[in-house]
């Protein structure tokens, strides 16, 4: 059985046409010797955004997230910080604890780590994974990634709902119950044309 993470099957399935196969078989290389695993470009500003919230000091932990980037990151960190606090704005959600989980489709076994957990002002709690890229996340993306959150759940936040933010454009999404239904037999066929191509890589 394969392993990817969330964030690797979310741009598998975003990338089209023979990009696609290239993309595998650079995952596959990194699946084979993880020595070669590439530095987590966002992990900085994940840990900014949740140390800011943890104390709420968002702007600060913005700031400071910005201020000590070199000159080829700080475009997209402050990109990042903007688009957290414009996110935010009145909002004043509470951070808590989530998980991890392993999800199966078929031959194909994804990782889920969100970055955040969140309870809103009602009070409903989400599994919150963070997308920092460049590229918008378009919503099929981020449908895939929310019904992948709702499969490890029990895991990961029992009783909680998925969230995604597309932080840069402050933007979030949420799935409803009928999405949930819909997108199953997608993400199994997505994960079957992958593990394809893996074969072949």
């Amino acid at each position: 059985m394969a392993y990817i993470t969330l964030p690797t099957f979310v741009g598998y399935s975003a990338s089209t046409g023979p990009t696609r196969s290239s993309f595998v078989r650079r995952q596959r290389r990194l699946y084979e010797d993880p020595a070669r695993a590439a530095f987590n470009y966002y992990r900085r500003a994940a840990n900014a955004v949740r140390a800011g919230r943890a104390a709420r000091q968002d702007e600060v932990a913005m700031r400071s997230l910005v201020h000590h980037a070199d000159d080829r990151t700080r475009p997209h960190y402050s990109a990042i910080a903007e688009g957290w606090l414009r996110y935010l704005g009145r909002r004043d959600p509470k951070l808590i604890e989530v998980g991890r989980a392993r999800v199966p489709l078929g031959e194909l076994e994804v990782g889920l780590s969100p970055q955040l957990g969140l309870r809103k002002s009602n009070g409903q709690r989400y599994a919150t994974w963070l997308y920092f890229k460049e590229e918008p996340l378009t919503r099929d993306a981020a449908q895939l990634a929310l019904w992948l959150l709702v499969q490890g759940m029990s895991d990961i936040l029992p009783g909680g709902e998925a969230l995604v933010v597309d932080v840069r454009r402050a933007k979030e999404f949420t799935l409803t119950a009928r999405d949930r239904d819909r997108l199953r037999p997608w993400a199994f066929s997505e994960a079957s044309a992958f593990m394809t191509l893996w074969d072949a890589a």
